[in-house]
């Protein structure tokens, strides 16, 4: 038994032993390896891929010039073939027209061939001794060279430019013993006469010229006669007039074909690699002949000395067709120029990183797996701190009367906080609570708008909330408000959302709202009893008061007329000033029951009032008032009429006492199925609306102005903007 037990217990160390760090550190090891290699791989990848589109891009630029080049010559073609002879200073000038020195700088010299056969040769000598179309001496000294009876002569007569070139000068392309190879200068000329193609040389020229040496090369095109077929070789000799040929300097045709950033880290090579025909086995071994290097543009070129060593490059070869030659561009630039320091660290980067992270994990889980008993601890430390904060969210949300829920679209289920089940009136949690219980809960008259905004919330993907009434089990109704705040890019993912009982600020708004409208009740019943007590006291006025005036006006004058002779001189001056203060105070009178109750109105109308009224205004204040309207308008019920009335009097008061106008513009119209009424003037104005901080309250006159419009079922607005003056509009149905 004793061996059994240590046994057992030899096992149990054995399966307690952490395995799962060295697992880790066993596969992070090769892969921090693995991910090195396929990260270097990539960088190079990438990098090479910049090469060669860089090396396809500089390819296409050479490629372009020498097809722009090689149009001059088809230009040249189309002017001896277009028209009879073309003279030397036709040439001369056609050659100057294309500005060759400044828009095409490859172009060291251009000329015309001509094919003199030899019956011909005395005359074309002669001809051209002669020629002063351009040279007042013309070419005395001018003969065939070489010298030597042929068959036919290739001469050169025309070149432009001449200066510099004289040595070409009646040269017979068929003969030219300066050629390294005259043969095969001379197989190049009848190719061009036989084929009617673009053809170019295939061995550099050296070119001496002044004190410039160079290498050159040059392209010839064959011209033909207009008026004879050239289907077929035999056709073509006989249809031979000659040929049109330019001189490269290769430098300058390829100056800028890198750019000054590329240059610093590529370098190409151009050669040729033989005629286009004759390359039919790409296996054979051909002679290439280089005609430039990049690195004859600088001796000190950065990618000359980064070449030089044995670093690694990137190279590639990419051929192109000229004038039926193939020439391939050699382009090589060192790997470490092409890719960037950040990128050639990211290998080291990544591996160093996988393998410190494999070691950092590999010390994390064995320290995990060492110390269980203390993560469980710890574990429970945080179940503990989870329940208690989730008790006090279940007491912040009972306090606040909001509870929380979420809503999985696909199957309906809903799960809530404690909190939204007691707003719910459900005592005890449901075991399955789903959206439909939820809408039974909804009060039936707000179901359908309630399950319609929510619906429609979820679909748009756009936060929504809604006020609607729940009821209870026993019957009660409380108001809640519903927030939902749906995924914007998951449709299907789980819907969050808030409900809150709003039961008492419901109560207290509508509250609120009856003491409103208790309140503008009672306003527009204390406007209706000012109204009658405004014409109880005009009728009493007049009825009265004015009765009585007139009365004593008349016993007044009865006096006057009794008195007579000097001694009652004194007492009907007394009489004369009573009468005058009685009219005075007559008047005052009547004044003050227009402003009660002005007759006008009731007799002549709205806009006979406001034009009567207006006019006194302006003799108070000095405030010009004009009153536009339609005379023939029909009349509007009475107390539309005196409310309007009234509007225009607060208006008026308003403008004496803040505006500072200096006419004020009334405007009484019908529009459509309504009365329409606009008080103006041309006053200070102020900022109609102010910031919060700064926010009048309105004054008396405004709410009266306001509630008199509304106790007619009318439209109250009001509009001012500093410097601009105020305007009061309302709108009265008809």
């Amino acid at each position: 038994m004793g061996v059994a037990a240590e046994t057992g217990g030899t096992a149990n160390r054995g399966r307690n032993k952490p395995i799962l760090p060295w697992v880790v550190l066993a596969i992070g090891i090769p892969a921090s390896l693995m991910l090195y290699v396929v990260n270097r791989d990539a960088v190079e990848s990438v990098a090479r891929l910049r090469f060669e589109r860089q090396a396809g891009d500089s390819k296409a630029v050479i490629e372009y010039r020498t097809q722009f080049y090689a149009d001059i010559l088809f230009g040249l073609k189309a002017l001896f073939a277009s028209q009879g002879p073309v003279s030397r200073d036709q040439f001369h000038r056609f050659v100057k027209s294309l500005d060759l020195k400044n828009r095409y700088p490859g172009f060291d010299v251009v000329n015309y061939m001509t094919y003199v056969p030899a019956e011909d040769k005395n005359r074309f000598e002669e001809m051209v001794r002669h020629d002063t179309s351009l040279s007042p001496q013309g070419y005395p000294g001018f003969a065939i060279k070489p010298p030597g009876a042929r068959a036919g002569y290739y001469v050169i007569v025309y070149l432009e430019p001449m200066a510099g070139f004289e040595f070409a000068f009646g040269l017979d392309l068929g003969a030219n013993p300066n050629a390294a190879n005259p043969e095969a200068i001379a197989a190049a000329v009848r190719l061009t006469r036989d084929s009617g193609h673009l053809t170019a040389s295939g061995v550099p020229l050296r070119i001496k010229s002044g004190n410039k040496e160079y290498i050159g090369l040059a392209m010839r095109l064959a011209v033909y006669k207009d008026d004879m077929p050239v289907d077929t070789v035999e056709q073509r000799r006989a249809a031979f007039l000659g040929s049109v040929g330019a001189g490269f300097n290769v430098e300058n045709l390829m100056k800028g074909v890198l750019d000054e950033e590329t240059a610093r880290y590529m370098r190409f090579k151009l050669y040729d690699a033989g005629s286009a025909s004759e390359r039919v086995n790409s296996n054979a071994f051909v002679e290439r002949r280089l005609l430039f290097d990049s690195n004859q543009l600088t001796q000190t070129s950065p990618a000359q000395s980064a070449l030089d060593d044995t670093a690694p490059v990137f190279d590639r070869v990419l051929p192109l067709e000229v004038g039926g030659r193939i020439w391939e561009v050699h382009f090589s630039a060192r790997k470490d120029a092409i890719i960037g320091r950040v990128d050639a660290l990211l290998p080291w980067a990544v591996l160093w990183g996988g393998l410190l992270s494999s070691v950092l994990l590999f010390g994390m889980l064995y320290s995990l797996a060492s110390s269980r008993s203390r993560a469980v601890k710890i574990a429970g430390e945080i179940t503990r701190d989870l329940r208690e904060s989730e008790a006090s969210l279940a007491d912040a949300q009972h306090m606040a009367h909001l509870g929380n829920w979420s809503l999985d679209p696909g199957t309906g289920r809903m799960a809530c906080s404690a909190e939204t089940y007691r707003i719910l009136g459900l005592n005890a949690q449901p075991v399955d609570f789903t959206y439909a219980d939820f809408l039974r809960r909804v009060h039936e008259d707000d179901r359908t708008s309630v399950d319609q905004a929510l619906r429609r919330s979820i679909e748009a993907g756009q936060d929504h909330d809604v006020e609607h009434r729940v009821t209870l089990g026993d019957g009660s109704v409380r108001w809640v408000h519903t927030i939902a705040k749906p995924s914007r890019r998951d449709r299907q993912a789980l819907v969050p959302g808030t409900i809150m009982d709003i039961t008492d600020r419901k109560l207290a708004q509508e509250e609120l709202q009856t003491f409103a409208e208790q309140l503008q009740a009672l306003s527009r019943r204390l406007v209706d009893i000012q109204e009658l007590e405004r014409r109880r006291f005009s009728r009493e006025l007049h009825d009265q008061v004015g009765q009585n005036l007139t009365a004593l006006s008349i016993n007044l004058d009865i006096l006057r007329n009794q008195l007579s002779g000097d001694a009652s001189a004194g007492y009907r001056s007394r009489l004369d000033d009573s009468v005058a203060l009685l009219e005075s105070t007559a008047g005052a009178i009547e004044n003050v029951m227009s402003e009660l109750r002005p007759p006008m109105l009731d007799d002549y109308g709205l806009l006979a009032a406001l034009q009567w009224y207006g006019t006194g205004f302006s003799g108070r204040t000095g405030i010009e008032v004009k009153v536009h309207g339609d005379e023939n308008m029909e009349r509007m019920a009475p107390e539309t009429e005196i409310a309007l009335f009234r509007i225009t009097q607060e208006a008026l008061n308003n403008v004496a006492k803040h505006a500072r106008a200096r006419s004020v513009d009334i405007r009484l119209a019908r529009s459509g199925s309504q009365f329409a009424m606009s008080v103006s003037d041309d006053g200070i104005g102020f900022d109609a609306a102010p910031t919060s901080n700064s926010r009048p309250r309105p004054g008396l006159g405004m709410v009266t102005m306001r509630e008199r419009t509304q106790a007619i079922g009318g439209q109250f607005e009001f509009g001012a903007a500093p410097g601009r003056g105020t305007r009061v509009m309302v709108r009265i149905p008809c």
